[in-house]
């Protein structure tokens, strides 16, 4: 792979001796804590060309982003091309997921609706962050057809390998076939790129957002290249949907209020509100269900099921 390289960030002072251990549980990624005071993330998938996250967090500290911790330190190689292998930032030992407080909240029989309207505007501020960090390009009068194709094509693939999915394609693709016809699109700026209740940290009465790295199967430059915020915003919408399937009974209030609280958290600070475009709100939503349909079928088949119902739900709303 070649030598080595290190940076930091010479405004932060990293003490020496600080004692690491290895987090635990389902990632990606190897992080290892050090001193309760760092977090140090090593890519497991490493691909050439600068990580999102090393990028995406860099430039928002560059714009007083408060919401997403600023890189500390990073190292990559140069041979054959340079790729980032891993990441140091601040770590927030008192924080907790937004995961885990959602099971939480539905464990207890507790709303979850100024949690979410609060996650809700921390989304935006980071969305209106990126667009400063980055810029945004104008709408492409051809990017609805062309999302609709990709998506499509997403669809036929995860059926062709999970025949499970065959009875829901057709009625999957009208929800496609909407944004197809609605031709241009909305703004595309860079987003988070997999954004739920995992990505998402509550400490000291603020919310948090981590993990920029994408969904790291997909592609680095397609990782980093700038899409709609909607994406962003449905991936939240599926997590909190996501989250009541995993505690049963369904609590479909619990969802309604969620998803409400979240979109008008960010209408609120972005002065756009999510609800406005429902073609393209459904079509990322179908999607993102595609994607979790595939993904579990390879790597959780236990408890199919359950994941069935709430699947065929979706399409029964397109």
């Amino acid at each position: 792979m070649g030598p080595l390289r290190f940076e930091r960030d010479a405004r932060t002072v990293v003490p020496e001796g600080l004692p690491p251990r290895l987090l635990d549980g389902e990632q990606s990624n190897t992080s290892l804590v050090y001193g309760d005071a760092f977090i140090l993330k090593l890519f497991r998938r490493v691909q050439y060309g600068i990580n999102p996250d090393l990028e995406v967090p860099w430039a928002l500290a560059r714009v007083d982003c408060p919401r997403v911790p600023a890189p500390v330190a990073w190292f990559w190689t140069t041979e054959p091309h340079k790729a980032t292998l891993g990441v140091l930032q601040p770590f927030l030992p008192e924080a907790t997921d937004g995961w885990t407080l959602a099971l939480q909240s539905l464990s207890r029989g507790e709303n979850y609706t100024d949690e979410s309207y609060e996650l809700g505007r921390a989304t935006a501020e980071v969305h209106l962050a990126l667009a400063q960090a980055f810029g945004s390009g104008p709408p492409d009068p051809y990017d609805c057809g062309r999302l609709a194709a990709a998506m499509t094509g997403r669809l036929e693939t995860a059926a062709h390998q999970m025949p499970e999915l065959v009875p829901y394609v057709s009625r999957l693709k009208a929800a496609y076939a909407a944004v197809a016809a609605r031709g241009q699109g909305r703004q595309a700026q860079r987003i988070h790129g997999d954004l739920h209740l995992g990505q998402v940290l509550r400490a000291r009465e603020r919310w948090f957002i981590i993990d920029f790295e994408g969904e790291p199967a997909r592609p680095l430059d397609e990782r980093r290249r700038v899409q709609a915020p909607i994406r962003d915003i449905a991936g939240m919408l599926r997590s909190f949907d996501y989250a009541a399937h995993s505690r049963p009974p369904w609590r479909s209030e619990w969802v309604r209020r969620c998803r409400e609280a979240y979109c008008a958290g960010y209408a609120a600070e972005s002065t756009w509100d999510p609800h406005a475009e429902p073609e393209l709100l459904r079509a990322y939503e179908t999607d993102r269900a595609v994607y979790e349909a595939l993904y579990e079928g390879r790597t959780a088949p236990t408890g199919w099921p359950s994941r069935w119902r709430r699947f065929a739900r979706l399409a029964e709303e397109s």
